[in-house]
């Protein structure tokens, strides 16, 4: 998978109304990836009016990179969830084209994991989300969690920056105790040093020979100067960096004007026409192909048009989006401020610029 594409990211819910309002929730937390451009996400209510949900449903879970499946006993009771997507979750988890993630929402019976074996289970330390005051405090280390297994699908160089996190750790554990030890022996031989000669015949058997004190020198200097060179590499060994923060892979992200359909034509739909020729230029469709995309769509400009940074699309402007260029579509809106006269609704998205590996 190209470290440009957006992670699809697909909620396997219950109907429940409990669990989907801790669904909610969770998309929340998330929300932070899929402003950085990392993830995008669908849901069953995403689907739109007059569509068939069963197929549209097995549709996006096919064509997902990460499979939450969110654990309560209204899903386990589920057949349709059980029998149906959760064989489907694991099938493609198994064929290496997805990567199922179990999510404990609420306390159930560890049968469930029978249908889910070698999986990640998150929060971590297996408590269910609703046991956990405050819940935020789940719902973190679950993104947390699902921000590592975009990083994993999506950075080639993952488990070499995984194998060093745990090298430096070992490395810094290392030279603590060569410090310790250091300072100890520095400690013993000055006092035996200014000790009377009587007094070191005495503890002669106590003492450290020197040789002991140059190899813990020896060691400590080996130690810090594997230390520098592991720091030198500025490979985020602590605390993994985000995504979106690698020097090549940092993709612009803003908001454009895309176009508008005709109120006339019914409700907003994804694959809807644009208005392809209205009377004022400046409303023509700025992509292509002049329909409204889906989250994950990606898009090429088709007219100059302008990325800027707030949403209203007034104030600072971003970058100016060339013809040709392709872009990655996060969101569509509609204006909340249009003339009541006005028989077109006004349409704008929430877009990620794509860099040269950009690819669907």
């Amino acid at each position: 998978m190209s470290a440009s594409k957006l992670v699809k990211v697909f909620y396997c819910c219950s109907k429940s109304v409990k669990d989907e309002q801790m669904r909610q929730k969770l998309e929340e937390h998330l929300s932070i990836l899929r402003r950085e451009g990392v993830i995008t996400s669908w849901h069953r209510s995403m689907i739109s009016p007059g569509k068939e949900w069963e197929s549209e449903i097995d549709k996006h879970l096919k064509t997902s990179d990460i499979i939450l499946v969110l654990i309560s006993s209204e899903f386990t009771a589920s057949d349709y969830h059980w029998d149906v997507l959760a064989k489907q979750a694991m099938e493609q988890h198994k064929a290496g084209t997805s990567r199922v993630v179990a999510i404990l929402l609420r306390p159930v019976d560890d049968y469930w994991k029978v249908a889910f074996p070698n999986i990640k289970v998150l929060p971590q330390d297996g408590i269910p989300i609703i046991k956990r005051n405050p819940q935020d405090t789940a719902f973190k280390n679950v993104a947390i969690g699902i921000r590592e297994v975009a990083e994993e699908l999506t950075d080639s160089t993952y488990f070499i920056k995984k194998v060093l996190r745990w090298l430096q750790v070992i490395v810094i554990l290392v030279g603590n105790a060569a410090v310790s030890v250091f300072i100890y022996v520095g400690t013993v031989s000055f006092s035996y040093l200014f000790r009377s000669s009587r007094s070191r015949r005495r503890n002669r058997v106590s003492t450290i020979p020197v040789r002991l004190v140059i190899f813990f020198v020896l060691g400590g200097t080996f130690i810090s100067f594997i230390y520098q060179k592991l720091n030198t590499l500025e490979i985020p060994l602590l605390a993994p960096k985000p995504i979106v923060n690698s020097t090549k892979s940092v993709n612009t992200t803003g908001w454009i004007w895309i176009g508008m359909v005709n109120k006339t034509s019914g409700s907003l739909f994804v694959g809807k026409k644009l208005v392809l020729q209205p009377s004022d230029p400046k409303q023509f469709p700025r992509i292509e192909p002049p329909i409204i995309p889906s989250p994950g769509t990606i898009v090429t400009v088709k007219y100059e048009v302008n990325l800027m940074k707030e949403k209203s699309l007034s104030g600072k402007k971003i970058v100016k989006l060339k013809k040709g260029e392709k872009l990655v579509i996060l969101k569509v809106e509609r204006f909340s401020k249009v003339a009541k006269n006005s028989p077109y609704i006004k349409l704008k998205a929430q877009v990620r610029k794509c860099n040269s590996i950009c690819n669907k």
